[in-house]
């Protein structure tokens, strides 16, 4: 199972350049073959989840210990956040994720999370829409037929996608472009679907 990647349509907007390249844009050009990607389904990738847990730190009363076995002291900051992940350092989350400690902090709000690791990304030749997507309506506890997508979900949901199951996944553009040009391969969810945790662990 694999993700697909959505960009809301809030702003700011994002495009693709003929090179392949993505960036913030507020002109669309019509001349040159450039693909408005604001509304539309842009990628899909492999995914790794992992269970971050969040707490805070005082460095004014002990050592601490950033997730890569290095201890440091800082009597500069009174609290910061602190995550502990499986295999992820404090450190690598920070970086690969393109956030603050305090950005995930409050996103968080001081409660666990998750990662998403973003894997083996593809990005489409052409932006798929909404509607391509076919979902299963769920009627007394039994599936009858399907209907096409018009409405992207929130966080997000199982799709069909060419008669594959995917996981559909909102994303705003300013961070997506960052995903789409390799700068952000960790995204951090309050909650994820539960097949996704099953699917790393199988």
């Amino acid at each position: 199972m694999k993700l697909l990647l959505y960009c809301v349509k809030a702003k700011p907007y994002i495009t693709r350049g003929n090179d392949g390249s993505v960036y913030p844009s507020c002109v669309i050009s019509d001349g040159i073959k450039e693909w408005h990607l604001n509304g539309k389904i842009v990628a899909e990738c492999d995914f790794e989840v992992e269970e971050i847990a969040c707490s805070k730190i005082d460095y004014n009363l002990s050592y601490a210990i950033d997730g890569t076995g290095q201890a440091f002291y800082d009597n500069s900051k009174e609290y910061e956040p602190f995550y502990l992940g499986l295999n992820i350092s404090n450190i690598e989350l920070l970086r690969k994720s393109c956030l603050t400690n305090k950005e995930i902090y409050d996103y968080l709000k001081g409660k666990n999370g998750y990662a998403i690791h973003i894997k083996n990304l593809k990005i489409f030749d052409e932006p798929r829409k909404l509607y391509d997507c076919l979902i299963h309506p769920k009627i007394e506890s039994k599936y009858y037929g399907c209907e096409h997508l018009s409405k992207a979900p929130q966080n997000m949901m199982y799709v069909e996608l060419d008669d594959i199951r995917h996981i559909l996944i909102s994303i705003r553009p300013e961070w997506l472009c960052k995903i789409l040009n390799n700068e952000k391969t960790i995204e951090v969810r309050k909650k994820v679907l539960r097949e996704m945790i099953k699917w790393v662990k199988n």
